[in-house]
């Protein structure tokens, strides 16, 4: 009987183990795109404070250093999982990525801007559409843009359930959650973590 309670308790603790460390192997064979790009996957939200934080303090010398000259590939996975609104600015998101992909960091920097100090709903169409207009794209563009993010079961509609999806089949549940080159980042808040990853 003793054996039996033994054997119990190390299933239940490899069990437990497994599950608390299943997301720091989630992207271990994703180390790279097809081009040998390092791959950076960032699990986020727009209504997240502490996503913006990595914006703010990480992103411009990502931006500079490495994404700018073509050397990783970055991608941002919206989990919209902070409110019924955040659904509505990975949809956009993803409709940008569709018809203009240069613009999307950009996008992703304003929406982060707009973030208020506060866990209200704030993202809607108007705020969207608002953004969408800053963009250095033409007017033909913008609209289509703004058509595809609000017609229902459009590419960015589809993009977006995938990102949600995405996150719960590999158990990602927290905000913001970095993989760089396979390798979770422990402190996704400080770029010399990231930098120590890409020049390895």
């Amino acid at each position: 009987m003793r054996k039996l309670w033994l054997s119990i308790g190390l299933v239940a603790i490899m069990i437990l183990v497994t599950a608390c460390s299943s997301d720091q192997h989630v992207h271990k064979d994703d180390k790279t795109d097809e081009n040998g790009k390092i791959k950076i996957i960032e699990y986020g939200d727009f209504k997240c404070p502490y996503c913006k934080k990595v914006e703010t303090n990480v992103m411009p010398k990502l931006k500079k250093d490495y994404i700018d000259k073509d050397k990783v590939d970055y991608q941002f996975v919206n989990m919209a999982f902070l409110g019924d609104d955040s659904i509505i600015g990975s949809r956009a998101g993803h409709a940008i990525k569709h018809v203009a992909p240069d613009q999307y960091l950009t996008f992703q920097k304003l929406m982060f801007e707009q973030q208020p100090d506060s866990e209200k709903e704030w993202i809607n169409k108007s705020l969207v559409d608002n953004q969408i207009d800053k963009l250095p794209i033409n007017q033909d563009m913008k609209n289509k843009i703004k058509n595809e993010y609000t017609t229902p079961d459009s590419k960015s509609w589809k993009a977006a359930k995938k990102d949600q999806q995405q996150a719960k089949e590999n158990h990602v549940e927290t905000a913001p959650t970095v993989y760089v080159a396979g390798e979770k980042l422990e402190d996704p808040y400080k770029y010399k973590n990231y930098k120590k990853l890409l020049d390895k």
